[in-house]
């Protein structure tokens, strides 16, 4: 313990003799550990917590699986088929359900699941305050209690225990609440902000009833004891085979079922991004090290004599290797203290910068593991950065290094080599990472410049859902479609007005059988047919959508006796690759939530084609889509879409104002909350592609920081320490520009070597990231190219001010200080 105590007071005043040293070293490894531990605890947070459901293995979500590969959502009655018949699983349905819901501060729309019994014992999951529900409660007609989510809980009820046994109406329907779930509680479909029981809307919800709807929906499983996924498999395989035999016009091709482990269903495709931040954080850590390194190497060559002397006086190899990792390990400590700090500020940036895609983003913070991790990172650096100094320092030549006078050179071939191969691999590391950045922001460029086939400039707009069931008839809620409409167009400021059932980068959609020629349209996009949507007359002019041919909807087409449709590009060239598809006729099956006329066909003639929309940018495979006037199938929901004639944003009270006006009772749920921009949406729609880049260009420019200073500190030592040499090779008649040439060229010729290190390293590293590039490839010789040229000129930026300085050295007064 005494021979530890001395060490580190030793290793104090040492450090303190070196401030400038000790300051660069701590706040390099601070940036490093700091970097490391932020993005860890995302990682951790997201990926490897375990999620809150009990055998979470077990667990999954079913999805029927066509003849060639097409996946949907299990309908109602399907799932009361599976239900009967399956032995190896417990199943359970969750109906989704927008429900309005009148508060101190006007109506709003709230997400409710509908969930069939026994879901909470299949989800593995408990309430943390009151309960779940009872058998009793599940039946039919006593579908009355409803459990909270935690957030729901907290923004509605202020985190009220007073809650449990208080009534809230939904719609039409009152629940009694009896419990809320935890805080942090993932569900593995949409987040719900209630759950009630199924038996609350059977008999009301018409969709329920039919075999063919297969949207806002989700089907979970979970194995039973003693029960593999494969022996489930079969099961489930063979009763779907059943249904196709049972069941033909709908179930015909749909004859086997594919189960998603929900960990992946709730992650989606976040792991590979994550792991691409994580990777590229470790990079950073490890320029971060070999750069402290450097520095360490640097400084024990200014300490030979002192390291030669204590030898001299007896101390063993041993002694000065513990007492020069007592030095970095102390470095690391500081580092790592002031890096947990960085790491805090770090989190609390990620969080709020984070898209809200990111799943359980409540669930990143810095907790003891982080901080464990901390510590062991900060160990781990002490190894890397004081191990090789340590043991160079630790085998002096005393004879040679007696003679050296203090502060002399003391630097060998060996060290010399040693800390251009650490500037090397950094320059190697930076290159590594800033090709990542350049490809992710070629790609993310690319993004913002695809088009879309609409306008998104100048759009505001709100999803618009009639309280039920004053609005549940179909030409009750076409009729108040049509008053918002007027109500909307005299607003000063509105240039052009229209309703559409789904918005482009809404993601929202639902396929419909279309027959086309007699035949139905199976098998060309994913056994769906087409996506449908319902709009209103001068849609295409307000999204300022281009019509390809033909014409738009008109008024008279509102009320005509005969169906007119618009098709886009994408479905004239499925189904009419070689003929106009004007004129042609098709049959629409009807499309709607809870209506009783879902599934019968309307007969249309195609009167146009418009140009074909992305639902997102990095759609790379439209889906074919047909149009239909709102009136021939009013939805239960629509989307107000204003164009505004200057900043949209300073219509949202005025918009308001005439929607309450017609129909107070209408909740104002839009593109976020209220009326929202198509622009903020098209902006949500890239912002795990803005995360992502902007994090790695981050880290890209910290490890180029680095790498820069790596170089210009190992130049910057080699003038100093060949200052004498300088000033021979002046005197023998040698120019400033030999010296500034001398100079530079040593430098760029280990800049060289890193810079083809990480241009080999990038063409394999590199493809890592091909799944999050859109438009261009992983190899892209342009973005390499320019990344080899960038490293090239930082490099000679870093060698070219030592050696101006090298270059002005006098002759006379390095040889009298020789």
């Amino acid at each position: 313990m005494n021979l530890l105590l001395h060490d580190l007071r030793y290793a104090l005043r040492s450090l303190r003799r070196s401030p400038g040293f000790t300051c660069v070293a701590v706040l390099t490894l601070a940036l490093g550990i700091g970097a490391t531990t932020a993005v860890f605890s995302v990682v951790n947070g997201v990926l490897l917590r375990p999620l809150p459901f009990a055998e979470q293995e077990r667990l999954f979500a079913l999805f029927a699986r066509s003849k060639d590969g097409g996946e949907r959502l299990p309908s109602y009655p399907n799932f009361l088929d599976w239900q009967r018949q399956a032995t190896t699983l417990d199943l359970a349905y969750v109906r989704g359900r927008s429900e309005s819901l009148r508060g101190p501060d006007g109506v709003r729309s709230v997400l409710v699941a509908y969930v069939s019994p026994r879901y909470f014992s299949v989800l593995g999951a408990h309430a943390a305050l009151g309960r779940t529900f009872l058998p009793g409660e599940e039946q039919a007609g006593r579908g009355t209690v409803a459990v909270l989510t935690h957030h729901f809980w907290e923004q509605h009820f202020g985190g009220d225990p007073a809650a449990i046994g208080a009534t809230i109406t939904l719609g039409s329907r009152s629940y009694v609440i009896v419990g809320v779930m935890p805080r942090g509680a993932r569900y593995p479909t949409w987040p719900p902000d209630v759950i009630a029981p199924m038996s609350a809307i059977i008999g009301s919800d018409r969709v329920l009833a039919q075999r063919d709807y297969h949207a806002d929906a989700a089907l979970l499983g979970r194995l039973r004891p003693d029960v593999s996924l494969a022996q489930a498999q079969g099961e489930l395989n063979a009763i779907a085979l059943r249904l196709a035999a049972a069941y033909p016009e709908v179930n015909r091709d749909w004859t086997s079922v594919l189960a998603y482990p929900v960990r992946r269903l709730i992650l989606g495709d976040v792991r590979p991004r994550l792991l691409v931040l994580m990777a590229a954080v470790v990079l950073v850590l490890l320029v971060a090290c070999a750069n402290v390194t450097s520095l360490s190497l640097a400084r024990a060559a200014s300490r030979t004599r002192e390291m030669a002397i204590r030898a001299a006086l007896g101390a063993g190899r041993g002694r000065v290797v513990r007492q020069l990792l007592t030095e970095s390990a102390l470095l690391a400590a500081a580092g790592g203290v002031l890096g947990i700090g960085i790491a805090w500020i770090g989190v609390a940036l990620l969080r709020r910068a984070a898209p809200q895609s990111l799943p359980r983003l409540n669930q990143v913070a810095l907790d003891p593991a982080m901080l464990a991790f901390t510590l062991g990172v900060s160990l781990l650096v002490a190894l890397i950065v004081g191990l090789a100094p340590a043991l160079r320092a630790a085998a002096p030549n005393l004879a040679t290094s007696l003679k050296e006078r203090a502060g002399g050179s003391g630097g060998d071939r060996h060290r010399q080599r040693m800390r251009g191969a650490l500037v090397t691999a950094e320059i190697a590391l930076a290159l590594v990472l800033v090709a990542g950045a350049g490809l992710l922001i070629n790609s993310f460029w690319r993004l913002t410049r695809v088009d879309l086939g609409f306008n998104p400039a100048h759009l505001v707009g709100a999803d618009i859902t009639p309280p039920s069931p004053r609005y549940d008839d179909p030409r009750q809620a076409a009729a108040l479609y049509a008053r918002l409409l007027d109500a909307v167009r005299p607003i000063p400021g509105v240039e052009r007005v229209a309703m559409a059932n789904f918005t482009p980068l809404g993601h929202g959609g639902v396929p419909t059988k279309v027959e086309v020629g007699g035949k139905a349209t199976y098998g060309e996009w994913g056994n769906r047919g087409a996506s449908f949507r319902t709009v209103s007359p001068g849609y295409f002019h307000t999204m300022e959508i281009p019509l390809r041919a033909g014409r738009a909807f008109t008024t008279a087409d509102l009320s005509s006796a005969g169906a007119v449709a618009i098709v886009n590009e994408r479905f004239a060239h499925l189904y009419w690759p070689d003929e106009s598809p004007i004129g042609q006729p098709v049959t629409v099956f009807k499309s709607a939530q809870g209506r009783a006329d879902f599934g019968q066909p309307i007969h249309a003639v195609v009167v146009g084609v418009a140009a074909t929309v992305r639902n997102r940018a990095d759609d790379t495979l439209p889906t074919p889509k047909i149009y239909l006037p709102y009136t021939v199938n009013p939805w239960t929901h629509m989307a107000l879409i204003v164009r505004a004639t200057g900043d949209p944003t300073r219509l949202i009270p005025a918009l308001k104002h005439a929607v309450l006006a017609v129909e107070p009772a209408i909740p104002m749920m839009g593109w976020g909350a209220g009326f929202g921009t198509m622009d903020d949406l098209a902006a949500r729609g890239l912002s795990a592609q803005r995360f992502n880049t902007a994090l790695l260009a981050a880290f890209a420019l910290s490890a180029l920081l680095l790498a820069a200073i790596g170089i210009y500190g190992l130049m910057a030592y080699a003038v100093t320490q060949r200052t004498a040499e300088i000033g021979i090779r002046m005197a023998l008649g040698a120019t400033r520009r030999d010296v500034l040439r001398l100079v530079v060229r040593e430098g760029m010729r280990l800049a060289g070597a890193g810079i083809i290190l990480g241009l080999a390293g990038s063409v394999v590293a590199t493809r890592l990231l091909a799944s999050l590039l859109y438009g261009v490839s992983a190899t892209d010789p342009l973005t390499l190219a320019s990344v080899a040229v960038l490293l090239t000129a930082v490099a000679l930026a870093a060698c070219w001010l030592p050696a101006r300085r090298a270059s002005g050295v006098d002759p006379l007064i390095a040889l009298r200080a020789e």
